[in-house]
């Protein structure tokens, strides 16, 4: 038994996937499992540094490739851990992220997540603030990162991840299932994770055809709830044309105003008295 197991899946990330280790075996809260799914590799390079990879902490499964969710729900399955810690063979944590998020979620109940700040690195380097949650919000775009400390109890009442999310946002569905109450959940306010940007990722390539499949896969799942929050669709299209309407009438009013012969007449009156304004200063 140990408090937290950290589980990272691996295809054909061998690369990057040693960086992820060295960050997790550097944590100042040592109290840890890290469990590696070898999700199915057929890049050699990866399927080399894995049959290298060697540790008292470290447990590495190799299974056929099922896809992310599938290698998380077996590697959560196999862990010995109170506490869950997903995290990519391509990101890293910061030594302190179990120092500062275990100790809110063991001594806290009604906790059921609690994350952190990011740092992206790579292609970019920023750093991304989470924005409060509300579930309303929740459902317009995934408030959390991946790498979010929860309870396995909590984790399996739920029923782990859903793997029919074969194509992405497998945790931003889980985080909707897992969180129900801005009590529930609390962000840390550093950037303790490390997510790299790549010119190509598996989040990266979610655009067009797939993009749209999520996110219909994602509203059909939740229609419920997308409904309980917003209006109906045609609503949607109705407010949208409103607001474009407004706008085009204050164009329209602006551009009236600054042709009118009483506006150039105030401005050619008000253009000495700003000239002696500016002097004064």
């Amino acid at each position: 038994m140990c408090k937290v197991s950290i589980i990272i899946p691996c295809y054909n990330q061998g690369s990057f996937i040693e960086e992820a280790i060295n960050s997790v075996l550097a944590q100042s809260l040592s109290d840890f499992e890290i469990i590696i799914v070898n999700d199915g590799s057929s890049e050699e390079t990866t399927l080399s540094i894995l049959n290298e990879i060697k540790g008292n902490a470290i447990t590495i499964f190799h299974t056929r490739n099922k896809g992310v969710a599938a290698a998380r729900n077996f590697g959560i399955s196999k862990s010995k851990g109170e506490f869950i810690l997903p995290l990519d063979a391509d990101d890293r944590i910061d030594k302190d992220f179990l120092l500062n998020t275990v100790p809110v979620l063991e001594n806290n109940a009604g906790l059921k997540l609690v994350g952190t700040s990011a740092q992206y690195f790579g292609e970019i380097n920023a750093i991304e603030i989470l924005p409060e949650y509300s579930p309303k919000l929740h459902l317009l775009q995934n408030l959390f990162f991946n790498t979010s400390l929860f309870r396995k109890k909590d984790f399996s009442s739920i029923g782990g991840y859903d793997e029919s999310f074969l194509e992405g946002w497998e945790d931003w569905d889980l985080y909707i299932r897992l969180v129900k109450d801005k009590a529930e959940v609390t962000i840390i306010d550093k950037p303790l994770y490390y997510y790299r940007i790549k010119r190509s990722s598996r989040n990266a390539d979610l655009i067009n055809e797939k993009k749209h499949r999520v996110e219909q896969q994602l509203f059909k799942k939740y229609l419920p709830k997308y409904l309980a929050h917003f209006p109906e669709p045609i609503q949607v299209l109705r407010d949208n044309a409103f607001y474009h309407e407004q706008v085009s009438q204050f164009e329209r009013y602006k551009t009236q105003l600054n042709n009118s012969a009483s506006y150039r007449l105030g401005h050619l009156i008000l253009k000495p008295l700003k000239w002696i304004g500016k002097q004064k200063k």
